[in-house]
């Protein structure tokens, strides 16, 4: 009867947990280890779903970065970001610096933590991004997108700085910083200062509108260092 019943309210967390929670002799022992499977069962679920959701490209740690490789690097401050603190304000988070000194890393091993956290992320590439919103503006959907993308507690843009964009492309993507402006994080990863940024955005007008808004309340990061991945394809060399 117990199990019929824990079936029909969608228990799955106690179900499973069912065959250790029966040992318990103690009645109030029992309900407690009951409820506490299916908060248990219900947590990890929420996390793997938002984890789903967020579409992170890689599954990267703070573990998996050796900071000795870049000492002058302080992951340690973007790792203290984790609090959520900078989220719950609707603050922004640039991270800035040369290829391969870990920024994107840095990016999926924090909002992987803000995700178990309960924050709800969305990862795009910059490139990927205003291809989907130049591909629903052509599609007549770019009003749901734009709902869509304010969403999330925090949206993360790679790779800013690697592509141009042209004139609309551009647009659109000023728009989603526009739009997110003390209302949700963007969280970006560029090679590119802000002096710069008006190569991806062609317009100086647009360009300074954008950085103007972003850097308001921003954590800016600046990564310094040897390319990790560079070193690493010599070392492999040298030992081939």
């Amino acid at each position: 009867m117990l199990r019929k019943l824990l079936i029909e309210l969608k228990m799955q967390g106690t179900l499973e947990a069912l065959e250790t929670i029966g040992r318990i002799k103690g009645k109030e022992e029992f309900v407690l280890a009951l409820l506490q499977a299916e908060r248990d069962y219900r947590h990890q679920k929420a996390i793997t779903q938002r984890m789903k959701k967020a579409a992170f490209p890689i599954d990267k740690e703070w573990s998996d970065i050796d900071p000795l490789l870049n000492p002058g690097i302080d992951y340690k401050a973007v790792q203290a970001l984790g609090n959520g603190e900078f989220v719950r304000k609707k603050e922004n988070l640039c991270i800035m610096g040369q290829q391969g000194t870990g920024k994107s890393h840095s990016l999926v091993a924090l909002h992987r933590h803000l995700c178990r956290e309960g924050f709800s992320v969305k990862f795009y590439t910059a490139c990927g991004l205003v291809n989907i919103l130049e591909e629903a503006k052509a599609k007549n959907r770019l009003n749901k997108l734009m709902q869509e993308i304010l969403k999330p507690s925090v949206i993360i843009i790679d790779e800013l700085g690697f592509v141009p964009f042209s004139e609309n492309g551009a647009c659109l993507l000023f728009d989603v910083f526009a739009s997110r402006y003390e209302r949700g994080s963007i969280a970006v990863s560029t090679n590119l200062s802000f002096d710069k940024w008006v190569q991806i955005f062609g317009s100086v007008e647009l360009t300074a509108a954008l950085v103007d808004r972003f850097t308001h309340k921003a954590h800016i990061h600046v990564y310094e260092g040897p390319s990790v991945r560079l070193r690493s394809a010599k070392q492999k060399i040298k030992h081939n």
